[in-house]
């Protein structure tokens, strides 16, 4: 019986689907003769199946070729790993969120125009499953350093999520779906020869989504039968079974986009490019998209001299992923849905692939890209191609019983007015006193429809909340450039009473005449730019202290990106937040105080 049969033996992956059909879509002439031709290296005699105890488990190379001191890696049957990349989003908890960009704002004329409707700009919603807590304790020595430091004060934490730092090789695939048979009661678990070098370290492709969801599952019961503490757990308490035990699945679309386009390692500027940023050292400017990405180097994407290159032989992203655009391109955990009015729009269709193959050209390829791929053949059997393989997330229970009063809480809390500004207590709250008057009613047809008016209102105060976040983040940052601005007219200044000195000196009355006008003008400009800086400290006081609080922490996390100006402006925001406390209380401000401290050194 082979291998495919065995895995339909599962329990858990009878509803995946179980075609065994072998046909592959045609690709390229050129590129399969290049494949053909490029070198290989020659696979071993083959052995009797030992066991899995016995089985040589390949080198570190065969699994992370490109190895950092914050990887943190799971274990795979015969002696291998899977090794992952950490990505966080700064956040109050599990039901808090951030809204990010993907896809693409095409103009006319741009490479990929026509694809508006597919991977056009779109807003859409990231968060984490997991605290650095939940995690297992060698990837916590691993992580914790590499996240923001968390003052006892501060309102937001990082939530995290992992994906594989490389797509799932052909050495991986093998090596996780020969124990299918074992996983569903038959046999012993095995370890069969694998071919070594390049070819057991190409990504795998020609398989089809549900051979990718086939995979994540028996990986993901392999590790819970045997290596069930190596997993993170949301929400890890004193009892496992409360918690949410990490999983092996396909990342979503939204966790794949974000962190190939660099997630929390880059400016949100540089999130919604085209591509990533490519910084080489000493060297201004992106570096040229072929030392980061497998393509085509033929105009127009022909595939002459193209092929699958093993895994990690380009550059990684910011994030460190490696291959998140050409090499094999990706399938993701989510179907298909066009592009409508920058939301998904409402229809499901085939399954998402993102990045691009390596028969694309250049001019094709950007972080944001996607395309639709039916599940099944025109002769009814499973979707697979030479271009696209996968790599793969850890998920987990998103609300897990040891985590249900924390999301209970602020479940409660959102929708509230009294979160919009400090001027309502909680006890006036509206929102609160529509419940009160809904729980008091006798009348269960009122109830309900008073019941649908407080919802509305709810849902309405927590999209003005979302902009009022945002506009609070703006204020920050524009508020730390005033300061800067400030800071720079006084040096100018300095150096103008300096040159007018001299010219007093040299008695040239003309100089005299003009370095005078020009510090009239500038101290006139000072005194402008410090009375917008008192303007906006009135402005944040529109805002709660705790939205102030929390934006600041993840504008203080974008401007420490900025390597020339980033250290002064966190400086800057980090007194302009203290002067917002100051201006809610006394509710005015000394222009000459504010000028000493934002000049003060």
């Amino acid at each position: 019986m082979s291998r495919g049969h065995w895995a339909l033996l599962l329990p858990a992956l009878l509803v995946l689907g179980c075609s065994e059909g072998e046909q592959a879509k045609p690709v390229a002439a050129q590129a399969q003769a290049a494949e053909e031709a490029a070198p290989q290296e020659a696979p071993p005699t083959p052995s009797p199946q030992p066991s899995a105890a016995a089985q040589a488990p390949g080198t570190p190379q065969d699994y992370n070729p490109k190895p950092l001191e914050d990887d943190v890696a799971l274990p795979l049957p015969c002696g291998g790993e899977m090794v992952f990349r950490h990505v966080y989003i700064l956040a109050r908890g599990t039901l808090d969120d951030r809204e990010i960009s993907l896809g693409y704002p095409f103009n006319e004329g741009d490479p990929g125009y026509q694809q508006s409707f597919i991977s056009g700009y779109r807003r859409d919603f990231i968060n984490g499953q997991f605290v650095v807590e939940d995690l297992p304790e060698d990837w916590r020595s691993r992580i914790a350093p590499t996240l923001p430091i968390r003052q006892d004060d501060e309102l937001l934490k990082p939530m995290l999520y992992f994906v594989g730092k490389y797509e799932v090789t052909e050495r991986q695939y093998q090596q996780v779906m020969d124990q299918a048979p074992a996983l569903a009661g038959a046999g012993e678990e095995v370890c069969t020869s694998v071919a070594g070098g390049v070819m057991a370290r190409r990504p795998k492709v020609n398989l089809s989504r549900f051979e990718a969801e086939r995979f994540a599952a028996v990986y993901s019961a392999w590790l819970l039968r045997h290596h069930r503490e190596r997993l993170p757990i949301s929400g890890r308490g004193s009892n496992p079974e409360d918690g949410g035990v990490g999983f092996v699945r396909l990342p979503t679309e939204v966790e794949w986009e974000f962190a190939a386009r660099g997630g929390h390692a880059v400016s949100r500027q540089e999130l919604e490019g085209r591509l990533f940023p490519r910084r080489e050292e000493g060297v201004e400017g992106d570096g040229p998209l072929a030392d980061w990405a497998v393509f085509t180097q033929v105009a127009g994407g022909t595939g002459q001299g193209a092929r699958l290159l093993p895994v990690g032989s380009r550059k990684p992203n910011p994030l460190g992923l490696h291959d998140v655009i050409g090499n094999a391109a990706e399938m993701v955990h989510d179907p298909f849905q066009m592009v409508h009015a920058g939301r998904r729009q409402g229809t499901y269709g085939g399954f998402v692939v993102k990045g691009g193959n390596y028969l694309e050209g250049e001019m094709t390829l950007f972080t944001g890209m996607r395309r639709e791929y039916p599940s099944f053949a025109a002769d009814g059997s499973e979707q697979r191609n030479e271009t696209t393989g996968f790599r793969v997330a850890l998920g987990a229970l998103s609300a897990p019983r040891s985590r249900y009063q924390e999301l209970f809480e602020q479940w409660q809390r959102e929708g509230r007015l009294a979160g919009l500004t400090d001027e309502i207590e909680a006890a006036d709250d509206p929102t609160l006193l529509l419940d009160s008057i809904i729980a008091g009613s006798d009348d269960p047809e009122l109830q309900a429809r008073l019941a649908l008016i407080n919802e509305e209102l709810k849902r309405n105060v927590s999209l003005i909340a979302q902009q009022r976040q945002e506009a609070a983040a703006n204020l920050i940052q524009s508020a730390a450039l005033v300061a800067e601005t400030v800071n720079n007219y006084n040096i100018r200044l300095t150096n103008l009473q300096n040159s007018l000195n001299q010219a007093r000196q040299a008695k040239d009355q003309t100089a005299v005449k003009l370095y005078e006008s020009a510090i009239a003008n500038g101290r006139s400009a000072l005194d402008g730019a410090v009375s917008i800086y008192i303007d906006n400290l009135a402005t944040g006081t529109r805002y709660s202290d705790a939205v102030i609080q929390a934006q600041f922490q993840r504008t203080r996390q974008e401007l420490e990106r900025q390597p020339v100006l980033g250290k002064s402006l966190v400086k800057r925001a980090t007194l302009f937040v203290k002067h917002v406390g100051e201006y809610r209380q006394q509710r005015r401000a000394d222009p000459a105080a504010i000028l000493k401290e934002l000049l003060a050194p």
